[in-house]
């Protein structure tokens, strides 16, 4: 199933570049987004297949065709950048403000916000420019104000202030999560940073005032038009300020609660100590009548004396909670991946089915037993499935048992208590299987394991409880488990070695890793990513081609990435020639280019004979700017119409032309054309046709530059 999609339609660049920003914080790349402004011609394709329109205005959306069909559309409710509202407050009342906008009913929206944020005592004139205006009218304007339009601002007037461009409401965005049924993970992201810009908005209130009741009727405004609720106290602990979601979430009347002590209404929240230390507290968790919130809590200091405290909080559940303590903890102790399926590169047959299978054991909850040789990308395979599993917000806890010292085993395993053996840590110490709780926990080289932990492993998987060392009480755990070994366990077994109970446990789901030998194919692909990624671009003479196609690379990748690093270090130039090649890899893959095997043979021939083909109708710049387009869209796993490749093209092609080279290139196996606008996609030949094809432009003179990216 494909990532749903949302089409902005905004007036202006800069809104639509703000509104994706925003949807990207909150959907990171779950979401497809394309963008349309008055600049840009809409795309009847992109138009008819997004699950989603999203337009700037009404006006926006009124301005579109007639034939455009408004019940995909939404309109974006928008909100203010709370830090930049600081540069009002200095204004003083009546300040004529000319408010600059491209267009009228946004003008007007933007200053009805404002007012209703407390700036009511300002006088807002709404302003689009318009052909032979009375420039006469615009010099009794104090100051203009605009939201990220300052080209259209009159010259006459010398004084501005840019409140930036406005982002997309919260509750926006829970409509399109809604709508496309998304996970709103990182909200609370959104709100912590509101919080933070709203306190540091207060502090600032609290030194432009002089006295507490001046302080709180600019605070209410503010405080009634967010979606948090808000409290604020007085020196002596009074409630001055209680906004609407607060009176929602706590279920109280702030009529009954504003001229109370706080110990009388709200004493679970503690403020005292506020009171007393003067220092904040940010992001405490409080359980308070069958409610969990994540609270934050503020001093109010105005020339050194303390004018009181705002809290600030948001009703979150239990599971929200759990989750966001041990994001925050995994994110401090390193435990999170870096890896997923999209870091596995290759087009070969053994490297796709093996990702294939390794997505569908992603999918359960079982324990996977990872086999290969060193350098396999073994880890790499856990991470991603660890990534793609249901436990991806949890914790990744890699342990490398090669490295585990025997007598330490156990505790870092399983944790200890305070006082279990000399030099324990005071109040004891988590082990790595508790750091995994609702993760994933990956026993790495387990082959190594001794004998003794072995046992205690076995238990562990049984149970899945574990007991601290030192300890007496047992503690549940619920983690997955993934090992890998580059050992034959079968044969330690029979040797005595490894526990034949334990390897059964493990080998629920066997994963098995192809060594570079098995997918020569992948050889220059890979090359192609690690040059790609540190921006080197090197050529490699057929010679050394056919040397390093034949050598048997015993350190698979890991072997192939460091020998690349050593010809980013050792080659001057960008050729990579015979005597850059160390001898240990000539003296086991310098043999002829004859004594390929058949397969191998056969595969060349058949991409030599597909240029010869593509030759003969037409340029091959041509085939190689396509191919590369389709390329780049199939490392994101999409697929692309002719439409938007005919916008790429870096040479002009009619539709016609394109459709025709795209049917050849169909006939040679390079490309799959999908049915009723599936769009197009690039196959494994494609891709090996097209390092040819490159190759081959390269040769020629006087070229330009082509739509270019590495193979990756």
């Amino acid at each position: 199933m494909g990532r749903p999609s949302v089409l902005l339609i905004t007036k202006s660049e800069k809104v639509s570049q703000t509104f994706e920003s925003n949807l990207r914080m909150f959907f990171g790349t779950n979401v497809q987004i394309f963008t349309a402004h008055e600049n840009l011609e809409l795309d009847s394709q992109i138009v008819s297949e997004c699950d989603l329109i999203l337009v700037s205005s009404h006006h926006v959306l009124e301005s579109l065709p007639k034939t455009f069909d408004q019940a995909r559309a939404l309109v974006a409710r928008r909100t203010v950048q709370m830090a930049k509202l600081e540069q009002l407050m200095g204004l003083a009342p009546g300040t004529r403000c000319l408010f600059v906008s491209n267009s009228m009913d946004t003008a007007v929206d933007a200053i009805q916000l404002l007012i209703r944020l407390g700036f009511d005592h300002l006088h807002f004139i709404p302003y689009v420019a318009q052909p032979g205006e009375n420039r006469a009218d615009l010099e009794r304007i104090d100051v203009a104000i605009t939201h990220g339009f300052r080209e259209l601002i009159p010259d006459t007037i010398e004084k501005l202030i840019d409140l930036d461009t406005r982002p997309i409401d919260l509750t926006t965005i829970f409509d399109i999560a809604r709508l496309l049924d998304l996970p709103m993970e990182k909200a609370h992201f959104y709100t912590a940073e509101f919080f933070r810009d709203f306190v540091r908005l207060g502090r600032n209130l609290a030194n432009s005032v002089n006295n507490e009741k001046q302080l709180n009727q600019k605070l209410e405004s503010v405080f009634n038009a967010v979606h948090e609720g808000i409290i604020s106290i007085d020196e002596c602990g009074r409630i001055t300020v209680f906004n609407e979601e607060a009176e929602k979430i706590l279920k109280l009347s702030a009529e009954n609660c504003i001229g109370k002590s706080y110990l009388d209404v709200i004493p679970e929240f503690k403020l005292n100590q506020i009171l007393q230390s003067r220092a904040g507290e940010s992001n405490q968790l409080l359980e308070i009548r069958n409610l969990v919130l994540l609270v934050s809590k503020v001093p109010v200091i105005v020339e050194g004396h303390l004018m009181g405290v705002v809290v600030t909080f948001q009703d979150v559940t239990i599971v929200q909670r759990i989750e966001q303590e041990i994001r925050k903890k995994s994110t401090s102790l390193g435990l999170t991946t870096k890896y997923s399926f999209e870091h596995i590169i290759g087009v070969s047959e053994s490297i796709n089915s093996t990702k294939q299978v390794a997505v569908k054991l992603a999918e359960s909850d079982y324990t996977v037993l990872i086999t290969g040789e060193n350098g396999t990308g073994k880890e790499v395979f856990a991470q991603a499935i660890h990534r793609h599993s249901s436990r991806r917000d949890g914790s990744f806890v890699p342990v490398n048992f090669a490295g585990l010292v025997e007598n330490l085993a156990e505790s870092e395993l399983f944790g200890y208590e305070e006082g279990s053996f000399t030099g324990a840590k005071k109040g004891g110490k988590m082990g790595l299987f508790e750091l995994a709780h609702n993760g994933t926990i990956f026993l790495d080289e387990i082959g190594d394991a001794p004998l003794s932990i072995q046992a205690t492993l076995l238990r562990v998987l049984q149970e899945r409880q574990v007991m601290r060392v030192g300890g007496n009480r047992v503690i549940p755990v619920n983690v997955r488990v993934i090992a890998a070994t580059n050992r034959n366990l079968a044969d330690m077994i029979s040797k005595g070695t490894f526990r034949e109970d334990l390897y059964y446990r493990l080998n629920v789901l066997p994963l098995n890793i192809p060594n570079l030998r098995e997918r020569r194919e992948d050889l220059f692909i890979l090359i192609d990513y690690f040059l790609h990624d540190k921006r080197k671009r090197l050529h490699f003479t057929p010679e050394v081609k056919n040397v390093l196609l034949n050598y048997n690379w015993p350190g698979n990748i890991r072997e192939l990435q460091n020998f690349m690093k050593y010809l980013m270090v050792i080659v001057e130039g960008d050729t990579v020639k015979r005597e850059h090649i160390p001898e240990r890899i000539l003296n086991c893959g310098a043999f002829p280019s004859h004594s390929l095997d058949p397969s191998a043979r056969r595969k060349a021939e058949e991409r030599e004979d597909i240029l010869h083909i593509l030759a003969r109708h037409g340029s091959l710049i041509d085939y190689e700017n396509i191919l590369s387009i389709l390329w780049d869209f199939s490392k994101r796993q999409e697929r692309v119409g002719r439409t938007v490749i005919c916008s790429l093209l870096s040479s002009p092609l009619s539709e016609s032309q394109v459709r025709n080279k795209l049917a050849l290139l169909n006939r040679c196996g390079c490309i799959s054309i999908g049915v009723k606008k599936q769009g197009t996609t690039i196959t494994a030949i494609g891709i090996q046709v097209l390092q040819k094809l490159r190759e081959e432009v390269e040769r020629l003179p006087n070229q330009a530059p082509s739509y270019f990216s590495p193979i990756r």
